[in-house]
């Protein structure tokens, strides 16, 4: 039955998306404690849940012809879930860098970016997986925010915490790009029309 997979489809999402938010908590604490570890294992596990998913989402163009609206969640969920891997494939790479041993400076971007980037990914896993309305109008103050973030630390003499930044702007963009996905899902390209910032990385 196609509404049995489309719900297999969400859950599988909300699932790999409540991993890398899982895995970048993880991070930030590993970066406080200085004590890594736990992330390679986080990253495996969305790399399979990312298998599954999409298994189910050509299960579902191939077998059921969806709908505008299951058909926009299919694109949107396809999308996300090559974003969610990148992101944790960052996460992971940011935890080898704490393993080679970073300084304070270093693992204080790896905090600060968490925070900031933290709560957007979870507004868009929220709109994709619950069908959540998210504050369009608040992302230029994202983009400000992390362009004050990045310039903080742009001018490190501390490769390691270069490093860390320049994977924090990448799981940016890749957030960046779930919460477009999840736009184009809840209005479809309307949507996309009025915010012209989230093409921009």
């Amino acid at each position: 039955m196609k509404w049995k997979a489309m719900e297999k489809a969400q859950n599988l999402l909300e699932e790999l998306g409540g991993t890398v938010l899982t895995a970048m908590e993880t991070l930030e604490r590993e970066a406080k404690e200085n004590e890594p570890g736990e992330v390679e294992e986080l990253f495996w596990e969305a790399v399979d849940l990312r298998m599954k998913l999409n298994d189910v989402l050509i299960e579902i163009l191939l077998r059921y012809q969806p709908l505008a609206r299951e058909l926009r969640f299919v694109r949107s969920a396809l999308d996300s879930s090559y974003d969610l891997y990148r992101i944790a494939r960052h996460l992971s790479r940011m935890e080898a860098l704490l393993f080679i041993g970073s300084p304070e400076c270093a693992r204080d971007v790896a905090v600060g970016g968490m925070n900031l980037i933290r709560p957007w990914l979870t507004i868009g896993l929220e709109a994709l997986t619950r069908g959540r309305p998210y504050p369009v109008e608040e992302l230029p103050f994202l983009e400000s925010s992390f362009e004050d973030f990045w310039n903080e630390n742009v001018k490190t003499e501390s490769p390691t915490a270069m490093g860390m930044l320049m994977h924090c702007e990448g799981i940016y963009n890749h957030t960046k790009n779930v919460l477009r996905s999840a736009l184009y899902y809840l209005e479809g390209s309307k949507g996309l029309e009025r915010t012209p910032i989230l093409f921009i990385s």
